[in-house]
């Protein structure tokens, strides 16, 4: 299963109206077929929790989607949901539901990250951290070339609060250790990984440089682009570029 249909989606949206305020949990499998599950968290508006039976039939039956709802209306994945995301290794996907004081207002499609999502179009891609940013465009990228990065969990705000160094600085934590190398910037080629520190003391943002002055990414709130600066060296200083090659 590699999408969710219109028709199977209006099948199970009920599931988030009548479960909130709380987290719905949702497995659909291949053939179709699929079960709400019991949220167990103790806190079940601000997270979710399997049940240990819930838990193993999905690892003794992989789902091809596992879908849960965020209450507050955002569809952007935490921290901990992108761990866990690369712990199961399932495609997951989140369910935004929209409230005020009346209830559910709008219940809506889930965005959907992991193994089985097809790639999107590399331009024109619309934000949303965490599954459509500039990482992912940048990973989207050298899957296209044949080139699988390997997955890595997510850090929405990196710094020294965080007791271990790749989420301190994520941006050039994980380039080495996925396979690329440092290169010079006057000996950059297209194909490149660019890091930059975009208005930020630490690295923030990265890019793939295709050559002859222009770059592909995705910054906050925009969509993907080929960006050519109109002084490319100066814009090189000012956002400190590193450039990368995957070996």
């Amino acid at each position: 299963m590699r999408h969710l249909s219109d028709l199977l989606w209006e099948t199970i949206k009920p599931v988030f109206v009548r479960t909130w305020p709380k987290e719905a949990i949702v497995a659909i499998w291949s053939d179709g077929s699929w079960a709400e599950l019991e949220n167990v968290d103790p806190n079940p508006t601000h997270g979710f929790c399997l049940s240990h039976e819930d838990n193993a039939r999905l690892l003794n039956k992989r789902p091809a989607l596992f879908l849960h709802s965020h209450p507050n209306g955002s569809a952007e994945p935490s921290d901990r949901d992108t761990e866990q995301q690369l712990a199961t290794g399932w495609t997951w996907g989140i369910v935004a539901v929209h409230a005020n004081m009346s209830g559910v207002t709008d219940v809506s499609y889930p965005e959907i990250w992991g193994p089985e999502k097809p790639v999107e179009p590399l331009l024109g891609r619309t934000y949303l951290w965490g599954i459509r940013d500039c990482w992912t465009l940048c990973a989207d990228y050298y899957r296209g070339l044949g080139r699988e990065l390997d997955a890595i969990p997510r850090v929405r705000e990196p710094g020294q609060h965080h007791p271990h160094s790749r989420a301190q600085d994520p941006f050039r934590y994980w380039p080495p250790r996925l396979g690329f190398v440092r290169v010079d910037r006057t000996d950059r080629q297209s194909g490149d990984l660019a890091i930059m520190f975009w208005n930020s003391p630490i690295a923030n943002h990265c890019a793939i440089y295709l050559g002859e002055g222009k770059y592909l990414h995705q910054l906050s709130a925009r969509h993907s682009e080929e960006w050519t600066p109109q002084h490319e060296e100066r814009a090189i200083e000012k956002y400190a570029m590193q450039f990368w090659r995957l070996k």
